[in-house]
């Protein structure tokens, strides 16, 4: 594994929930920014196919990141 002989000492604990997020950026603070593409990335990351491919990303058959975009309050 990539940490070496690190164990895992808590887990599970909702104080070490780390969300990722993903935000769109002001096209009329930013004029140059490419909207409809992060438009479109937007609402890939959201579909069913992007979840799956957050949900399958896995080091040594361990998976990563727990995709979320369909739960309320999450």
């Amino acid at each position: 594994k990539n940490r070496g002989e690190l164990e895992i000492v808590v887990e599970g604990d909702k104080r070490l929930f780390n969300q990722y997020g993903v935000m769109l950026v002001n096209p009329a603070k930013h004029p140059t920014v490419k909207q409809q593409l992060g438009q479109t990335f937007v609402d890939w990351i959201i579909s069913g196919e992007g979840q799956a491919a957050i949900a399958g990303y896995k080091i040594d058959g361990q998976q990563l990141f727990f995709p979320n975009a369909d739960k309320k309050g999450a």
